[in-house]
């Protein structure tokens, strides 16, 4: 409310909701927590116990310690620009825009963000983009995809998945189903397709399959074949690196193809074992770096050209 009224945004007031993204002091929240974990009640004779007395203080604990745990400062320390009322607006057209100095495809890093709020950091900024694109006027819409690389991380199969991840697989899922018409698909990359989401899976309408060894993961591409050609799996075990599977609404029949490879190769690459522990010593000097690099939790700027 403070913010809408510093911005004159009356309109908003009026209509505003617990999902519209209004950006707000993380301090002045903890402080009418304390407030009214403090605050007494007024009763016929005097002072009461209040209605919430007593009854937040481990929460604010628990809320404090995350706050000023410097693995979530991204979270809860935001730089001061992410506070005004238009950053957000800059930020998405950033993202979805496609300008002369902003355009092709955009590279989040989600590396570094802790393993236990990954599910809800990436499930929130699926989630986002989903709604700009829903409340984007019809005519206005530019169809986008948002590539989940390693998938079984943040998408795991509901059965199995704790409550912090159900919350990633509900704005995945949504979009997944719905999003189609409204210009938003996904593209899920995992080596275990046995983990991901079997919802998700089951929106999908092409599959490019490379090899694959475990049975668990064979079944699931054998369940998205027609009966007459589910003996194409039996040669995911047998593909060279570089070899695929191709299926669904894209092709006429299940081919087998040949990628090319990149021109630049990705970081992720597997290393040539055999050649480097030959030829590539360890470095001391690097190696005290990097215990430096762990213990500031941060890479050097040229090391990581993501953003």
């Amino acid at each position: 409310m403070t913010t809408l009224a510093y911005e004159k945004k009356d309109d908003i007031r009026k209509t505003f909701t617990v999902d519209s993204p209004i950006p707000y002091m993380l301090t002045k929240l903890v402080d009418r927590l304390q407030d009214d974990d403090t605050r007494k009640g007024i009763g016929k004779t005097g002072p009461v116990k209040g209605e919430w007395e007593g009854k937040l203080t481990r929460f604010i604990s628990r809320f404090q310690a995350k706050i000023n745990d410097r693995r979530y400062g991204f979270l809860f320390q935001p730089p001061k620009s992410a506070l005004s009322y238009d950053w957000l607006g800059k930020q998405m057209c950033k993202l979805l825009g496609s300008s002369e100095q902003n355009c092709g495809i955009k590279i989040v890093n989600f590396s570094e963000v802790p393993s236990d709020v990954l599910p809800v950091v990436a499930g929130t900024f699926a989630r986002l983009l989903y709604e700009i694109q829903f409340w984007t006027r019809p005519e206005k819409r530019t169809p986008f995809c948002i590539v989940c690389d390693e998938a079984h991380l943040y998408l795991p199969v509901r059965d199995d998945a704790d409550a912090v991840q159900r919350q990633a697989l509900e704005s995945f899922e949504r979009i997944a189903k719905e999003g189609r018409k409204y210009g938003v698909s996904i593209l899920a990359v995992s080596q275990r397709p046995s983990d991901v989401s079997r919802t998700i899976l089951s929106q999908c309408n092409n599959f490019m399959v490379l090899r694959l060894t475990n049975d668990r993961d064979q079944a699931v591409v054998r369940r998205l074949m027609p009966d007459s050609m589910a003996g194409v799996t039996d040669i995911l075990p047998l593909l060279d690196t570089g070899e695929a599977v191709l299926l669904g609404d894209a092709v006429l029949l299940p081919s087998r193809i040949k990628l090319d490879e990149p021109s630049v190769t990705p970081t992720s690459a597997t290393r040539d074992f055999w050649l480097e522990w030959r030829t590539v010593a360890p470095d001391e000097a690097a190696i005290s770096e990097a215990v430096e690099t762990l213990r500031k939790q941060s890479r050097p700027e040229n090391q990581n050209g993501n953003t």
